[in-house]
């Protein structure tokens, strides 16, 4: 079966939890997770986790994947999250360092490799699925990833198919899941992917037959893809939608 994510805006204000379960309602049908980001590039949002356990008590039929920040967590912290997680049948766990931003400090005690080798050894989380996630596409750096046997792995934003393909390649050998971005390129979105990419992006002219021509392209090497689209979740549902039609 086909793995469809479906990447979350960050929960900025508390206030619209109610706005916030109701994009989650419009898309569950045509996804098999949610991707729930943890306070992106260094400003705080609603703690993943918890957010994950509200929308798994709400709608049963969707797994989570919850982002950890390791540059926020000790060994006893992480620990204590992801128990907490999976108590609220939370299974998956995708581990990153983090952005750092002014004033920001990190913990320093796990990197995302050596906290899935902690995590590994500790008993009380030995069901949760540890996914790494991965920012460069540089061979030994993902080999370094994957050497750890994550359960998963998810790329970071990319439009190179060389990348991608390179990664693909590498992944098989280690015989590890693992899902690239479906950047979603809107009117909406086009600016923010830009700023990520550090390059020029301008909008389609049909950003869902865009996506899905490229989705077609993508799932010829990997067994799954997450769909993106910074500001624009209504373009992640319409493309969703029609992808379950092509699935």
């Amino acid at each position: 079966m086909t793995t469809l994510i479906a990447e979350l805006p960050p929960l900025r204000r508390i206030d619209s939890i109610n706005n916030y379960l109701g994009m989650v309602g419009n898309v569950v049908d045509y996804i098999t997770h949610i991707d729930i980001p943890d306070s992106t590039f260094a400003s705080p949002s609603a703690n993943s986790v918890l957010i994950g356990a509200l929308i798994r008590h709400r709608f049963s039929n969707v797994e989570v994947m919850a982002n950890i920040r390791i540059a926020d967590h000790n060994k006893v912290g992480l620990t204590a999250l992801i128990m907490g997680g999976l108590a609220n049948g939370i299974r998956s766990y995708l581990l990153m360092r983090g952005d750092l931003g002014p004033g920001v400090t990190a913990v320093t005690d796990l990197t995302p490799v050596s906290a899935i080798e902690y995590l590994r050894s500790t008993e009380q989380v030995n069901e949760a699925r540890l996914g790494v996630s991965i920012s460069s596409f540089d061979e030994n750096y993902i080999r370094d990833r994957l050497r750890v046997k994550p359960d998963f792995a998810m790329l970071q934003y990319t439009l190179s198919m060389d990348d991608l393909r390179k990664v693909a390649i590498i992944s098989r050998e280690y015989g590890i899941d693992v899902y690239p971005p479906l950047l979603i390129i809107t009117s909406k979105s086009a600016r923010t992917i830009g700023r990520i990419l550090n390059m020029e992006i301008t909008a389609k002219p049909d950003p869902v037959g865009d996506a899905l021509e490229r989705a077609r392209e993508l799932l010829q090497y990997f067994p799954g893809i997450y769909l993106s689209s910074p500001g624009d979740f209504n373009s992640i549902i319409e493309v969703a939608r029609a992808l379950r039609k092509y699935l």
